[in-house]
């Protein structure tokens, strides 16, 4: 190779790595963005962006991942599912996960889907796939145990693995059974469903709700889920929910083996079963049935957003297998999002954690699919400016599920003579500081980013709240007892200004709780019970006083840091007062150099880190944290090893016995890599029918681990 061509080489890789960097960099926001709206829809039963929107990001994420496979890590949404459960209630192992499901939004998608199925078993295009197919109910999932015949536990679905024990609630549903036949009943039978709220017991609790002064329930789903979730099971009796059952999970044996037989018995068993449950021959018919429910969709009495299509036998299904997300036997077919006409009243501004400059549109109230919307978001001014939104628009406003809405379009025909055109702040409309729209730097060129964004950083009353939520959250301190209401409340009297001053609550507030304490957002406490609550407060910061690096510096609220760029940092510099030291305006560009060589941290997060460490407000924050009594842990990343886990394998030739993604899948669940290219750091070799001859040669030279298809499998049978 000539010196020009090694240059040409070396300036190649070089831009390959900084692309990856700014892949991974996208990778990472992608995940934390997902991450923050599962706990709004799974566990805080909020969701703040539309369905459509949500399927959007898992979808961007999904198509990185596919591309950049090494980039994927363990805060993926792709390999998770929900949310943590509530410590409200006992926690309950599921034997077998309760998995997500995934997304098509058009017959392609569908039929795409259908189609790598039959690549993965080998089907031949003449061989019929049998479809079993149902509406997908917008309400919670719920798992029953029934032990001989009884109803033995309830839980919710939690993160998949993990969820609550909320016995009590379930019984009080009329249409669960409590006692089967035990003649008819497998000894374990695990039932797996949805439980929800009608249209009409919804209506129902709203009025009551009405009459006694309380707040109304957006829809069903929101209504569904705290009733569920009531500490007093009589509350939840009162609510009027309902359950579908549609699959199952341990049970000690199948009397069937097929889903449509199976649903069918659950059915003579007691078990409430969807009436638009039926079996299909194609995908044709599967897309007939969608459109006959599309088009009875809001004659059915309850909320459903799609129909989920699986495949009938259980044999297919046990060669699919699962990923960590979603059974790739299954697919949920996405209605599309509903829409409504309404009008612009007001345009407010909303301020965030970050600083970033959200609009938000006012709207005259507008019942859509159920819920009366007054809010829509308008994302950013870019938006604005790009659909010509006005105060006093009328607009097509959109939602899909328990959502804030979004404006799709606007009626420029209804447009009134006169109406103004929005323009950006030039200030803060919260502390008055001046805003800025950063750069971004493509390639040579920089350009500004379409969010404006305040400048007053702690000196924004409302940037400094977010920040405060933000490092009492589940990803970062995660502070029983201080949720978004209290840390509102307190803020407003005066009791924490600042992170720190959470940990000198106890040494200010022991022997004189404000009269307004409360330690949950429930009803305000009586008297008697205020120093019990701040007791309670204060035992469960003091269970956070110790934190590991990564959460610590996550919960600092540093833009453009997600959790796996703490990682990814924690993991290199070891502990806080390393990163003190080295991370000072003296050091600038050496630290910037140090942060650019850790795989996965682009510029954005390397100059945020560096601008927080080096600004004398920032700065002295950390110090007074630890001052506080707080300690950051040492970093000591613990890997857990086992027979091939981490290994790499790469098969050459084509396999007689499964699919090469079949292999891939099972491998996989073995805890190894398969690669697509040998090198020495390649473990085994798998030759199967027609073996590319000089991989088989080159992986022998290395000292690779060559097997036959059959002595693989013998292997990992071992």
């Amino acid at each position: 190779m000539s010196n020009k061509e090694k240059i040409d080489q070396h300036q190649s890789d070089n831009t390959k790595t900084s692309k990856e960097k700014k892949v991974k960099d996208q990778l990472e926001q992608l995940y934390l963005t997902v991450k923050k709206h599962d706990i709004s829809y799974y566990k805080d039963h909020n969701p703040l962006i539309s369905d459509a929107e949500y399927d959007d990001l898992r979808r961007s994420i999904l198509e990185i991942e596919q591309k950049y496979p090494s980039l994927v890590n363990a805060n993926s949404p792709s390999l998770s599912v929900g949310a943590e459960p509530s410590e409200k209630f006992k926690k309950v192992n599921h034997s077998t996960p309760m998995l997500s499901i995934q997304n098509a939004k058009n017959k392609e998608e569908v039929i795409s889907w259908s189609d790598s199925l039959r690549n993965f078993l080998r089907i031949d295009s003449t061989e019929k796939i049998d479809y079993v197919a149902e509406p997908k109910i917008d309400g919670l999932s719920a798992s029953l145990i029934y032990e001989d015949g009884i109803l033995k536990l309830g839980a919710t679905r939690g993160n998949g693995k993990t969820g609550e024990d909320i016995t009590e609630n379930i019984k009080t549903i009329k249409s669960i059974p409590h006692v089967l036949d035990r003649k008819k009943t497998p000894k374990l039978l695990e039932i797996r469903g949805e439980v929800y709220m009608s249209h009409d017991n919804f209506n129902l609790l709203n009025k009551i709700q009405d009459k006694q002064g309380k707040e109304l329930f957006k829809n069903p789903r929101n209504a569904a889920a705290g009733s569920l979730k009531q500490l007093d099971p009589n509350e939840t009796a009162k609510r009027s929910l309902e359950f579908f059952a549609y699959a199952w999970g341990s049970v000690s044996f199948l009397p069937y083996d097929n889903h449509y037989d199976l649903i069918n018995f659950f059915k003579e068993l007691g078990f409430p079963t969807n009436d638009n449950f039926g079996l299909f021959k194609s995908i044709d018919e599967l897309i007939v049935f969608y459109e006959d429910i599309l088009e009875r969709r809001a004659a059915l009495g309850y909320d459903i957003d799609g129909i989920v299509y699986k495949i009938n036998r259980l044999d297919w299904r046990e060669r699919l297998q699962s990923t960590e997300h979603h059974p790739r036997w299954a697919i949920a077919h996405k209605f599309p999002a509903e829409k409504a006409v309404t009008k612009i009243l007001d345009i407010e501004i909303q301020v965030g954690r970050t600083g970033v400059l959200t609009p938000v549109a006012r709207l005259l109230p507008v019942n859509i699919g159920g819920a009366l919307v007054s809010n829509a978001s308008l994302h950013n001014f870019e938006e604005i400016k790009r659909k010509d939104i006005r105060v006093g628009d009328t607009v097509w406003v959109q939602r899909a599920g328990d959502v804030i809405p979004q404006v799709i379009g606007v009626i420029k025909e209804k447009r009134e003579k006169n109406l103004k055109p929005i323009s950006p702040p030039e200030i803060c409309p919260v502390c008055n500081s001046k805003t800025i729209r950063d750069k971004i730097k493509t390639g040579k060129k920089e350009k500004e980013e379409k969010y404006i964004r305040c400048t007053g950083a702690f000196n924004c009353s409302a940037q400094l709240i977010e920040r405060i939520k933000h490092f009492s959250s589940k990803s970062a301190f995660d502070i029983d007892g201080l949720g978004e209401k209290q840390i509102d409340e307190y803020y407003l009297e005066g009791l924490i200004k600042s992170p720190v001053d959470i940990f000198y609550l106890e040494e200010k507030y022991k022997n004189n709780p404000p009269s307004f304490w409360k330690y949950t957002s429930g009803p305000r406490l009586k008297i008697g019970t205020i120093k019990e609550s701040a007791l309670k407060l204060f035992n469960a910061i003091n269970k956070k006083r110790e934190i590991d690096l990564d959460r610590f510096l996550f919960s600092l609220g540093i833009r453009h840091l997600g959790l796996s760029s703490a990682d990814l940092i924690a993991n290199y510099y070891k502990s806080i007062n390393k990163m003190l030291e080295n991370i000072t305006i003296d050091n600038i560009e050496v630290s910037k150099q140090e942060l650019l060589s850790l795989d996965g941290v682009g510029e954005k997060v390397a100059l945020s880190l560096i601008d927080f460490f080096q600004n004398n407000d920032t700065r002295q924050l950390i110090i007074q944290l630890i001052q506080s009594g707080v300690t950051v842990k040492q970093y000591n990343k613990e890997v857990k090893e086992t027979k091939i886990s981490n290994k790499t394998v790469l098969i050459t030739g084509t396999l007689k016995t499964m699919s090469r993604a079949e292999a891939k899948v099972k491998i996989e669940l073995l805890g190894a890599k398969l690669s697509s290219s040998l090198s020495k750091k390649t473990n085994f070799l798998i030759a199967g029918d027609k073996p590319t001859l000089s991989k088989v040669d080159k992986a022998n030279e290395y000292g690779v681990r060559v097997f036959s298809e059959q002595e693989w499998n013998d292997f990992i049978a071992e």
